[in-house]
Formats: C-alpha cells, structure tokens, sequence
C-alpha cells in the first residue's frame, strides 16, 4: 500500500470524525436548554438531599492481630514454610468481626442501640425495632477495613451522634477482645438468647424456664466482664481506640453537587440524543450531508421582526441587513462558486413535500441575485396550487400556462414587475388539467431559452416533488435543482426519496437548503447587522 493511499485513509478518517464531532456539538447545542435544565434539576435534587439528610459522624479504631507462626514442615531433609494457615487465621479474624456474635455482644456493652434515618424530621422513619432488627441496623453501620501489608485491622463506626459512634466502635474491639479470649462462652450466651426468643412464643418472663435461662446467661456474663477490663489478649493488641469526631463526614454537599454535575450533564447529553435517534425529520446540516451525500448550501433561520408589515418571502428586499437576508447572500455565493462559468442559469427551486418554504426561497433567493446587479425572472411552475403571485400583488389570471398555449414565445406581455430592481416575475395563469405534459412540453424548452437570452438569472419554483411528477420533469428543463428542507418536519426518507427520484431523470442537484433552522452564531450576526450598509430597493 503506498504512503499516498494511506495519507488519503487517514485524512478521510480525520474529516469523518471531525463531521461527526461537529455533529454531536450541534445536537448538545440544540438541545441545550434541555442540558441545561437537566444539570439544574440534579442540582437542586443534590442540594435538598444534603440539606434533609442527618448528619452523620464517623470514630475508628485499630487493632493489631498477631497470628499464627507459619506451619513447618520437614521433608527429606527439606524444610517447607506453609503461610497459608497464617493468613486463613488473619483472615477468620476479619469474619469473626464481621459476625453477629461480636453485634450482639457490642449491643449488651452498649446497653441497648436505636437504629437512625438518614432523612431528618418529616422524612425520617419511625417505627418500633425488634432487638434482632436494633443488632442488625447496628451491623450495617460497622465497617472492617484490613490495612494492606499490615496485621492491622481498622474498625469503623457510623453514627448521627459522634459520641455514640465512638462508644459503638470501643464497645465492637472490646466484644472481639472477649470473643477471642472467650469464644466458647460467648458461643454458650448466644445460644442461651436463642432459646430465650423462642420460648417467649409461648410462655411470659416469669417462667420458670426463661428465669433458668437468664441465671446461667448471668453468669457468663459475670466471667465476661473481667476480660473486658483487659486491652489486649494474647494475639490482639489495640492500636487505637476510637475517639469522638469533632465533625460530620455526610453530607459532603460539595461531592454531592460535582456528582449531580455530571448525572445532570451526562444525562441531558443521554436523553438529547435519545431525542434525536428518535427524531426521524432532518434537523441539522450534517443531517443533509450524511444522509443525502449533498451539499448544504445555506441553514435559513426563520425571520422573525415584531413590527414587520411584509412576508417574510420579502425579507431579503425589506430587510437587507437581517440576519435571514445575510444567509441568502451565502447561498447566493454558495451557486456563483459552484458555477463559475455561468452555466446553471436555470435554477429549480423545489421541496420535497408542501409547507417547506421552497416559495420563500425561491423568492429571496431571486431577489439576492438582483441585488448582486443581475436581471432575474421568477417563474411560478407550481401550476397546481400557485402562490407566487400573491407575494408581489400581483394578477395570476395570465402567465405561463397561457404563454405556453401561445404559437410564439413573446413573454413581454405576461411580465409583471415586482418592485424590486432588476426582477421581473411570471405568474403561474390559468391552472391547467395537464401541468406535467405542459411543464415536459417542447415549448417549454423553447421558453427557456428565450427568457436565458434576456435574463441572468431564471427561478422556477415548482411543486413539492413528492406530490406530483411535475418537479422532476421540469429538473430536466433545469440547469441544475436546489431542494428546500424544512427542519425538523421534513423527513429523513422523504428528504431520500426526493433526491434519488430527481436523479433518476440524470438532473443536476445543486445542493439543499435547510429552512427555518435554529440560528447558532447570533453575535457574528449582531455585527454583522450594524456594519452591513442598506441595499436599495425599489
């Protein structure tokens, strides 16, 4: 493979992720009141959370287990060190801290527990707790931490009260003290509790049995509580005892925003684009370009003036510095340097289906090259349901039906002035029982070439091509065919269609214009609008 073709692969991979780049930024842009929103309810949503949620304190504590030596054993003469007995040991001692027989001696140290909410006032649960369910919650709120490398464990407590949580965290390495010392009586005390639960199913307190069962449990705990006067055993020392924390670690509302930040973002991002998957009509150049692999020549933002007293078809000749007239001026600069040799002087303008804008286009389209000191003709080819006329005041009750019923083709009396300089029209006339025989007609090639003789510039604005065949027959007659999309209306496979049925007749598309799109570069505009001086009118 030469180094040409691989430069050409990668700089076509470049321009490919750069069109797609620039495609999700003009999603995330159009959408970005909807982004924005997003991140502002995460937000607010973080902020209530922070602001009803408990404060909640932390104590930890450190233990040191010294394990087992390691197991030796000699072979032939080969002495074997087995490590893995020390470290099954270490690692017991971390379930033992874990299990319910260390909760439940921690919760008789500490006299009882109530479980907490992490929601205050009105949002806080309330509710009366079994000592099972107290133990439990008091188990969820204890976490073993083994430090890496080390025989060190650390304990953490959590509690809304941070005297509490440094008892509970105190009271846990005491309970393991005596449970390592102590294991078989500890295992014979929780034994006894079971059996004190299940006998209250059936008989009260004062039973004999239960009074039998409390004795032996008080003696246990009589031999228990020497040990828990002692620090340290015979393999587990206390490094640190856990002391009361001067403040909170939740909420942590500055964390809480940064991650609602991101949900915020991430999620608006999500939900755009499940928008625009879902989305079928063609909203953004890149749309035209990827879908129809044709040129967008001009994005037309919809005209928008409070006080205006004109359509917006006139927009260009009303309102030359608005940013609606400057696109038109791009579009205009789009076909001059796609035909630098002046060939596509017959330009069809058509949509593919109705209320596109294809007329507004094909008008201000007209008016821009007058202005550019060109001579331009309208013509109103859409001879089902005409409208050009009414644009410019002007009679329908002649024009090019009745031309193209004429022996000659003397247009001059079918001329009707617009009041714009350098712009004439010809109205659609009599609607005819066969426009596309009339627009495929010989005449009307005879037509054009006389009008090309006297005009710079000829329009045609035809019907939409997917409601009738006269647009493709009169694209033959063209130079070339501009196709006129309304976003977010037109739809990707009518988009299609209309294109590959304007090909299949080998016409000319000279490209595709994106109407009433949403402006992006407002403050090029503003400037734009200030320096730009007024074009005449007539």
């Amino acid at each position: 493979m030469s180094n040409e073709h691989i430069e050409g692969k990668n700089i076509q991979e470049d321009n490919i992720l750069e069109i797609n780049l620039q495609e999700l930024l003009a999603k995330i842009i159009k959408h970005h009141r909807l982004i924005l929103n997003s991140i502002l309810a995460c937000l607010a949503l973080a902020l209530l959370y922070s602001f009803i949620m408990r404060p909640v304190y932390k104590s930890t504590a450190r233990i040191m287990i010294e394990g087992r030596a390691p197991k030796i054993t000699k072979v032939d003469n080969a002495v074997f060190t087995d490590y893995d007995d020390r470290a099954n040991y270490f690692n017991s001692q971390i379930e033992v801290l874990k299990s319910h027989a260390i909760a439940n001696l921690a919760y008789d140290e500490l006299g009882g527990y109530e479980p907490w909410g992490k929601l205050r006032g009105r949002f806080e649960f309330r509710k009366e707790f079994t000592k099972t369910e107290k133990i439990n919650s008091l188990l969820k709120n204890i976490s073993i931490n083994p430090v890496r490398m080390t025989q060190i464990i650390e304990i953490i407590a959590r509690d809304i009260n941070p005297q509490t949580a440094a008892k509970i965290v105190n009271a846990w390495v005491a309970s393991y003290i005596v449970f390592s010392s102590m294991d078989e009586l500890i295992q014979r005390r929780t034994e006894l509790e079971s059996e004190i639960e299940q006998n209250l199913k059936y008989v009260k307190e004062k039973h004999p049995i239960i009074q039998g069962l409390r004795s032996e449990i008080a003696v246990i705990d009589a031999q228990i509580k020497g040990e828990k006067q002692k620090k340290f055993n015979a393999n587990v020392k206390v490094i640190d005892d856990g002391q009361v924390p001067e403040k909170p670690y939740q909420p942590r509302i500055l964390l809480n925003l940064i991650i609602a930040l991101f949900i915020g973002a991430f999620g608006g991002v999500g939900i755009a684009l499940l928008l625009e998957n879902m989305d079928q009509s063609i909203q953004l150049q890149a749309d035209i370009e990827s879908f129809l692999h044709l040129p967008c020549l001009a994005t037309v933002p919809t005209y928008k003036k409070e006080d205006a007293d004109f359509s917006y078809a006139l927009a260009s000749a009303k309102d030359s510095t608005s940013m609606f007239a400057e696109r038109f001026r791009s579009l205009r600069t789009s076909i001059i340097y796609s035909n630098p040799d002046l060939s596509k002087k017959v330009i069809l303008i058509t949509s593919a289906g109705p209320s596109e804008g294809k007329t507004t286009v094909a008008v201000n389209l007209a008016t821009t090259f007058a202005q550019g000191d060109e001579k331009v003709i309208l013509l109103d080819a859409d001879l089902r349901k005409p409208v050009l006329h009414s644009n410019f005041n002007a009679s329908s009750d002649k024009g090019l039906t009745d031309l193209l019923a004429r022996e000659n083709m003397d247009f001059k009396p079918y001329i009707n002035k617009t009041g714009i300089n350098n712009l004439d029209l010809i109205s659609c006339g009599t609607i005819p029982i066969n426009p596309a025989e009339l627009l495929g007609s010989k005449k009307m090639e005879l037509l054009l070439k006389e009008l090309s003789k006297n005009y710079d510039r000829i329009i045609l604005d035809s019907p939409p091509v997917l409601a009738a065949t006269d647009a493709v027959i009169l694209s033959t007659k063209a130079d070339a065919a501009i196709l006129v999309f309304k976003a977010g209306v037109t739809h990707k496979q009518s988009a299609i269609r209309s294109a590959k049925l304007i090909h299949s007749v080998h016409a000319k598309i000279l490209g595709a214009v994106l109407n009433m799109a949403e402006a992006q570069d407002h403050q090029y505009y503003q400037y734009y609008n200030y320096r730009l001086p007024q074009e005449k009118t007539a």
